[in-house]
């Protein structure tokens, strides 16, 4: 049975609405990108952390800025590439949950 205490401890939790198997997945990847593209950290921010939450590959995600610092940025800061590769390279060097830190 589920109990008084059981329903406050639940509605503590936030819940995060994310399919990664369905549309949602690349809607939200798009919406990363699109806050990327639009020099909006704090929506960036917020895109990221939604996918992490919900259990997102972190390499699918930095495969995902290695192809936006290469398409959108390009030569307009040539270093764009450089580090979207290296915390690429980190976050294969030192795995989960490390590279989170």
């Amino acid at each position: 049975t589920i109990g008084l205490e059981d329903v406050e401890e639940a509605l503590q939790r936030r819940i995060v609405r994310y399919d990664k198997a369905g549309d949602q997945h690349y809607d939200v990847i798009s919406a990363f990108i699109k806050s990327l593209r639009g020099s909006d950290p704090d929506a960036a921010a917020y895109w990221l952390q939604l996918m992490l939450e919900a259990g997102e590959d972190p390499e699918f995600i930095a495969r995902r800025m290695i192809v936006f610092a290469s398409e959108d940025v390009g030569l307009a800061d040539s270093r764009a590439l450089g580090v979207a590769i290296a915390a690429a390279d980190a976050l294969a060097y030192v795995g989960i949950p490390e590279a989170g830190y």
